[in-house]
């Protein structure tokens, strides 16, 4: 009785571990699966197309910033709507597609294209509003004197043809608190953008629902295949037993004559 006792906790103790095991891979993510970062921070920039805009309309054609460099990085504000980010990059506030960026964990050692630079030629040049020279009265900012140096490049996007033959590239850079325009054509020695190389490690959503595939039909045919077999140790446990009848030899019991005659004998 004790023995069958014994076997019965074993099997109970079993049976629990297994459903617990088969509970818990279904409620909680496994950590080879599903990277638990923080809320990421920054995004990388896919391709050489991507825009930071002024504002979440991407329609106006007059709402770009600049393109950002490929390989680089916009700092995450926040989620601003379902299709754009709130950023920042190289010291401007603006908007990116959230289809051309992607969100990485890590925090970049350079995020932005760093100690980039150019000059003004032997002319002064006017920093504008916008990308062109029309309209100069509005579109213009200032004016910054010929042959200053160190200028900071913060993007670059395709304008207005200023000058004949010397394309229409406009650097966005910053002035005297200023931020605006300058006529790539007017310019001189900007240092070479360098690609980033930096290793980051793409961000992954904490989505539970990806970690399980099986529907709720499957998971409880697979508590019932489990169980199965701890059902069947238990019946053949408490089954109960046939008792098996031993044949009887039809004289087995009958003395023989032979006995009769002994018996006869020792007592005569």
């Amino acid at each position: 009785m004790k023995e069958k006792v014994y076997n019965l906790l074993i099997i109970l103790v079993l049976c629990m571990a297994i459903m617990q095991s088969l509970f818990c891979s279904l409620i909680k993510p496994q950590n080879n699966n599903v990277y638990l970062a923080q809320t990421p921070s920054y995004a990388q920039i896919k391709n050489s197309n991507t825009y930071l805009y002024k504002s979440a309309e991407f329609n106006d054609v007059n709402n770009k910033w600049c393109l950002l460099e490929n390989t680089y990085f916009v700092k995450i504000l926040n989620n601003y709507n379902s299709s754009c980010y709130k950023v920042e990059y190289n010291g401007i506030t603006g908007f990116v597609k959230k289809d051309e960026v992607t969100l990485i964990n890590e925090t970049p050692i350079t995020p932005y294209p760093s100690s980039i630079t150019f000059s003004i030629g032997q002319t002064n040049c006017y920093m504008r509003l916008t990308p062109q020279i029309k309209d100069v009265t509005d579109n213009t900012i200032c004016v910054i004197p010929a042959n200053t140096t160190g200028l900071k490049y913060i993007g670059k996007i395709i304008g207005e043809e200023a000058v004949d033959f010397k394309g229409s590239v406009w650097y966005l850079t910053e002035y005297n608190g200023n931020i605006g325009y300058v006529y790539s054509g007017y310019t001189t020695s900007i240092n070479a953008i360098a690609e980033n190389v930096e290793q980051v490690s793409l961000f992954t959503e904490n989505d539970f629902s990806k970690i399980n595939p099986l529907t709720n039909s499957s998971c409880i045919a697979l508590i019932v295949i489990t169980l199965t077999p701890c059902l069947f140790i238990l019946f053949l446990l408490y089954s109960p037993k046939k008792v098996e009848k031993h044949k009887v030899k039809p004289n087995s019991l009958t003395p023989s004559n032979k006995d009769y005659a002994n018996f006869y004998d020792e007592n005569l």
